[in-house]
């Protein structure tokens, strides 16, 4: 009798997981991203578990850590592609894979402890944000290095006669791919689309969130408002950007001889009194024989 009922709960078992599952999955309803950019190479494979997540976790996170996170997503061009409740599923459906595959692996091993995919999944979790927070600090450098010379062509468009649009959008043409570049093609789609070029500058100014493009945004629309010579202030912009870009490469050129001291004492050092003194060892070892 035990012989016939065990494999018969155990396909009960099996019968409701499958049926759970699939309520769960039915119960989501289909996504339209017709407007949306499509999400991160590395979200892509698993974006329908991250769909599902969202519709069960996306309705408990707080005003305040979605108007955070739109607002770091909006730095790195991503806020078309997630949403705040879509970029924290991400993170739970990380953790979930580390935790999977470290558990499988360690079962795998003949080890059948839970420490190790626990950590797995705590770093799963917050491997995303340490991804987002690189990819802001890269943008961040791309700005500041490009800036200068995005500024240089903009004062030239406009010392010769052109407007402000007018100019952005050579700039634009002239300037090589960057954040910088894509952040103001963006502001020119919008002042075609009818927004007020001041709005546009502000929307900008909000979407970047980096304290040189705050700067220049806060210069133009005083200019703008007060009537002043755009070439003037531009002028003044592009000259006080290019001296923060040589101050900023001295500090770090001062800081290189301080960074170098590690590499020096853990790796270099030791190998080199390794070759010197092997053959003295050497040496020394035949004398005493």
């Amino acid at each position: 009798m035990i012989e016939i009922l065990l494999p018969l709960l155990f396909a009960l078992a099996v019968i409701f997981s499958i049926w759970f599952v699939l309520r769960i999955v039915n119960a989501v309803p289909e996504e339209d991203r017709t407007y949306a950019d499509k999400p991160p190479k590395m979200l892509q494979r698993i974006w329908p578990l991250i769909t599902i997540v969202t519709y069960y976790v996306g309705s408990y996170l707080s005003v305040e850590y979605r108007e955070k996170t739109i607002r770091r997503l909006r730095k790195v061009e991503l806020d078309y592609a997630l949403s705040p409740q879509q970029w924290f599923a991400s993170r739970i459906v990380y953790a979930l894979i580390f935790f999977l595959i470290t558990w499988l692996l360690a079962l795998w091993l003949g080890s059948g402890g839970l420490m190790l995919p626990a950590c797995a999944m705590v770093f799963g979790f917050f491997y995303l944000e340490i991804w987002l927070r690189d990819k802001i600090k890269v943008v961040e450098i791309q700005v500041l290095k490009g800036l200068p010379n995005f500024l240089d062509m903009l004062t030239l468009a406009i010392e010769s006669g052109c407007n402000l649009t007018v100019g952005i959008n050579i700039a634009v043409e002239k300037t090589p791919d960057s954040p910088l570049k894509r952040a103001f093609a963006r502001l020119l789609r919008e002042v075609r689309s009818g927004r007020t070029r001041i709005d546009g500058l502000r929307t900008l100014e909000e979407r970047m969130d980096i304290s040189v493009v705050t700067s220049l945004t806060s210069a133009l629309v005083q200019a703008e408002k007060t009537g002043a010579s755009l070439g003037s202030v531009l002028r003044a912009q592009s000259t006080q950007r290019t001296n923060e870009r040589f101050a900023r490469a001295e500090k770090l050129a001062m800081e290189a001889p301080v960074k170098m001291l590690g590499p020096l004492i853990l790796c270099i050092f030791p190998c080199t009194f390794v070759v010197l003194g092997f053959p003295i060892g050497m040496k020394m070892m035949n004398a005493f024989q």
